[in-house]
């Protein structure tokens, strides 16, 4: 997000002479006129407004070639003609604020930013849209980047208000909501699986729209997922980056949320939200799905009881796969003590012995900060390949203190944080964002340097120094580390850095690629996880994997992220995965897409 500069100039008068050329080029029908509104090498982010899919176009020759884009079965129309963009005004009212300047990057000229509303004619729905407008050579205001974002389906819009709570009948709450979750369970429209906080939050915003979700959840208790993390661990990014869907922290909760209260948050969450969570509950190989009737048939083992489900639409929010544990040679000669991070349940057990933490990433410091924490007698950390590193203070002051300020509605800051197409924000990064970025922790990254900790920005060598943004998008930001104070810890040499491979175990040490050997009494490997698609094939079989393929998540041709939230490939199979702000936001336009399905206006 761009920093709002003091405005010099009239920024609503602005925003609103481009928003009436938008709404005369849309009234009349004119594509041309509209993509004229754009820059030559303008951005357009279209979430569900022009088509039922999330897409981003780079340049006007993109734009033509899909707004023309013919409608299946309707020759005569256009995705632009069809959408019947109109009644679109500038929005001043939101946490947002009024349109503002901001500083034009590469340069000292100022653009002007601003948020607005429109309405979409087939079907009737409503959205709302960013755009950042900059002067072209000739002084006219241009847009460099549009987003336009569907809000709601006319006459299903979701909720704002809080419920009456009084009844037909005069009824009590406990009599609606026994009679709503046994509806639930009889013909539940979307079964989700895994009850971890995106699937809660993918619930709760379908049950606002209408639309009755059955969450199934492996462990015995909601949150389960978070208590049985390592003992040190907090959320990496602030509270309001992390709140949870219309239901943020207490504002007595720290600024880094522990694990701990996630997981009660959770638990309190599903309850407050009246959401139906079987526990203890797994689904057995292998669902099937219908395509003459549109429903899966899935079975469930509930607590030992096999229940067979035929929901229309399947939702996997079961997160990443499995643990990865590398096939290393002669382990059963080492008499040590050899887990993955998932396993850590504390260092005390281990003090005054000989630690090893395999991987350089964020869970392989917050053990080593354990491990020292707790007296090891000395901790290694051996490096298998550069990582991306940026301090929790950098990320607040640019980031989280900046989009994420608590002075914003959430909704307002995500809406803020996905105004920008990806592939922009990291073209942006590598031409000069990442580079102030670094700057600020100069200090911390020399440090690390001097103590042998090898450091990169690119994702690929010469690829450009897209930064942690670039490796969140493509990596699940394997490969990063937010340094939440291990980086100090390495400096001072508590933490030892090695580069390398483990080639073999010996009793009582280990042997790297350089022929190196170092002793040890623990290694603990914080080497990730497997690739969703391998939860996904696992519980649903390699023939809905020959239908979506093997890549979920990182960035598709256009900069959107592969299959996440939008369709997968296979009708009725969806996936939800990420950060609490993506659950948070997406969910969103998950629940619409389900939603218009079941209105049978998706076409």
């Amino acid at each position: 997000m761009a920093s709002p500069a003091a405005p010099t100039t009239d920024s609503l008068a602005i925003l609103n002479d481009w928003l009436r050329r938008m709404s005369d080029a849309a009234d009349v029908g004119d594509l041309d006129a509209f993509v004229r509104l754009f820059l030559p090498t303008g951005w357009m982010r279209d979430l569900l407004c022009f088509s039922w899919e999330l897409r981003s176009l780079a340049g006007r020759d993109k734009l033509v070639q899909y707004l023309s884009e013919k409608i299946a079965g309707d020759e005569d129309t256009t995705r632009f003609s069809r959408a019947g963009l109109h009644d679109i005004h500038a929005q001043t009212t939101s946490t947002l604020g009024p349109p503002s300047e901001f500083a034009i990057p590469g340069g000292t000229a100022k653009g002007v930013q601003g948020a607005f509303e429109f309405t979409l004619s087939s079907p009737p729905r409503l959205g709302r849209g960013f755009v950042r407008l900059v002067p072209d050579p000739n002084s006219e205001w241009k847009a460099f980047s549009v987003f336009m974002n569907l809000e709601d389906i006319k006459d299903r819009e979701e909720p704002k208000n809080r419920p009456l709570g009084l009844y037909p009948g005069h009824a009590t709450w406990e009599e609606v909501h026994a009679a709503k979750m046994a509806a639930i369970e009889k013909d539940p429209t979307v079964l989700i699986v895994g009850g971890g906080q995106t699937g809660l939050m993918c619930a709760a915003r379908l049950g606002r729209l209408g639309v009755h979700a059955l969450v199934v959840e492996k462990t015995a208790r909601v949150g389960d997922v978070w208590r049985m993390r390592y003992p040190n661990l907090t959320l990496h990014t602030t509270a309001q980056h992390c709140a949870v869907l219309y239901d943020s922290w207490p504002k007595t909760f720290p600024k880094y949320v522990p694990k701990e209260k996630v997981a009660d948050f959770l638990e309190s969450y599903a309850i407050g939200q009246e959401l139906n969570v079987w526990l203890s509950t797994t689904v057995l190989p292998t669902p099937t799905y219908d395509e003459e009737c549109g429903r899966w048939r899935v079975t469930v083992d509930r607590k030992g009881e096999k229940i067979e489900l035929t929901p229309r639409h399947v939702i996997m929010a079961a997160g990443m796969g499995k643990a990865y544990m590398p096939d290393f040679s002669g382990v059963s000669e080492f008499k040590g003590v050899l887990y993955h991070s998932d396993e850590h349940h504390g260092a005390a057990p281990f003090k005054g012995k000989r630690v090893i933490v395999v991987g350089a990433c964020n869970a392989a410091h917050d053990l080593c900060i354990d491990f020292v924490a707790k007296g090891a007698e000395s901790v290694t950390m051996i490096q298998r390949s550069a990582t991306c590193v940026m301090s929790a203070s950098t990320s607040d002051k640019i980031i989280f203190d900046v989009t994420f300020n608590e002075k914003f509605a959430v909704e307002d800051s995500d809406f803020m944080n996905h105004s920008m197409p990806h592939a922009l924000a990291l073209r942006l990064s590598a031409a000069g964002g990442t580079q102030r970025i670094k700057a600020f922790d100069k200090e911390l990254l020399d440090g690390l340097a001097n103590a042998g900790f090898k450091l990169t920005w690119e994702l690929t060598p010469g690829g450009g120094e897209v930064g942690l943004l670039g490796f969140f998008f493509e990596r699940t930001a394997s490969g990063t580390m937010l340094d939440m104070g291990c980086g100090q810890l390495i400096i001072d040499g508590k933490v030892k850095v090695k580069g390398g491979e483990i080639t073999r175990f010996e009793r009582d040490g280990v042997v790297l690629t350089d022929g190196s050997r170092l002793p040890a009494d623990v290694v603990v490997c914080a080497t990730g996880y497997l690739p969703v698609v391998t939860n996904v094939t696992s519980l649903f079989g390699q023939s809905i994997t020959e239908k979506i393929g093997d890549q979920v998540w990182g960035l598709d041709a256009e900069g959107e992220l592969n299959k996440c939230f939008r369709p997968t490939g296979h009708p009725g199979f969806w996936i939800a995965m990420g950060t609490f702000q993506h659950g948070r936001f997406f969910s969103k336009h998950l629940a619409l897409q389900i939603l218009a399905d079941e209105l049978g206006v998706r076409g």
